[in-house]
């Protein structure tokens, strides 16, 4: 991938040095600017127009929960002015063993303890299940505890659900990653919305079948004709919030910005981080169209291969970063600088999970043994 030049500087004094070959050059620009197509411009959920006649019509917000009392209090805090009057807020309590429940009632919302975790089904989906069934009026948006909202959020997925009443409606929250190991997610999140295809050049012209599980809003007349969490090819899913979307008609797209809904993923240490990504990541490939994953894979090849190539790869590679990364979280500039560690990482996370899928291996999380990258159909 590179070769040599040979310069002749003055009478017996002879130089030589390597520069990357056209075929490097090349395959290094294709990878740099997929990168810029797959996350060209990030979509925030549009603001609800004010209204001049009556209020919206009440929302069911279900919030799953398993040992989340470090996270829940600020999603309850954020719902505070985020609800109307007719609104409700069910709380799920998924078997915690902390004060989740105490913490949720105080909160304010209704809270239903979780049934025993039927043969099956995977934990969230039953527990959004059970929140669903408990839930009152049409329009029903799933959160996780982590996530927090502004002022206007649960409008605006109400508003977007009025345009498109049969379809899905999901935000990937900003990331807030605050403590040092919360800076290893930054690629992982960066590749979750390239792989959700929806941050093109093109736009909502791209159909797209995938969710983000921590906000999503649907219709009940939908959510029930698709049979909901309890269909079987969610019910047991591990990645709940793609499975639930294969089964609508199309799914509407949007990413929190710094300023709009954002949460905190995997705040306890390194070791839930790499758990985290290892349960699901592969699933997420599985559900980008096929032109995504090359783009997405042709990008990080220009990461890693960059690198080792030439410095002025790795400088092209970092200013293209230091743009793109803000876009889907707060994450610090040297592990943004770190980035070739990122790659490594990456790749052992996905080695990981490939390797435990085929030897039917499992994963804890909070808990309970699930089977990485399970399938969702």
């Amino acid at each position: 991938m590179r070769r040599s030049l040979t310069e002749h500087d003055g009478p017996g004094v002879v130089q030589t040095r390597t520069v990357p070959s056209w075929s490097a050059i090349a395959l290094f620009t294709i990878g740099w600017l997929c990168g810029w197509s797959m996350l060209w411009r990030v979509r925030p959920l549009p603001a609800a127009p004010a209204r001049s006649g009556a209020a919206r019509p009440p929302v069911s917000v279900v919030v799953p929960a398993r040992d989340e009392e470090a996270s829940l209090p600020a999603l309850l805090a954020s719902l505070t002015t985020g609800l109307g009057a007719g609104d409700e807020l069910i709380v799920v309590d998924d078997h915690s063993t902390d004060a989740t429940a105490a913490l949720a009632a105080a909160g304010g919302a209704r809270v239903i303890a979780a049934p025993a975790l039927p043969a099956g089904w995977a934990g969230k989906p039953h527990a959004c299940h059970v929140g669903a069934s408990h839930a009152r009026h049409e329009v029903l948006v799933f959160l996780d505890a982590d996530v927090s909202l502004v002022p206007g959020t649960v409008d605006a997925l109400a508003h977007q659900l009025d345009l498109h009443p049969d379809e899905l409606v999901s935000v990937q929250p900003h990331h807030r990653a605050v403590r040092a190991h919360e800076q290893a997610s930054w690629l992982f999140n960066v590749l979750a919305l390239m792989g959700a295809a929806a941050s093109t050049p093109f736009g909502e012209r791209v159909r797209t079948r995938v969710a983000f599980g921590p906000v999503i809003a649907i219709r009940r007349a939908t959510y029930d004709a698709i049979g909901g969490h309890a269909h079987p090819d969610v019910r047991g899913a591990v990645l709940e919030d793609i499975a639930l979307a294969r089964r609508v008609q199309r799914s509407r797209l949007f990413a929190g910005t710094r300023h709009g809904a954002s949460f905190r993923m995997y705040p306890r240490d390194l070791r839930q981080v790499v758990e985290g990504w290892t349960k699901g990541f592969g699933i997420g490939f599985d559900a980008t169209p096929w032109w995504a994953v090359l783009a997405t894979a042709a990008w990080v090849t220009s990461l890693a291969g960059g690198v080792v190539t030439s410095p002025w790869f790795a400088l092209a590679s970092l200013v293209q970063l230091a743009v793109l990364v803000p876009r889907v979280g707060s994450f610090r500039w040297w592990a943004v600088v770190a980035y070739p560690l990122a790659v490594v990482l990456l790749v052992a996370v996905l080695a990981r999970s490939l390797w435990r899928r085929r030897r039917g291996g499992t994963v804890t999380w909070k808990g309970r043994s699930l089977q990485p990258d399970q399938a969702t159909e």
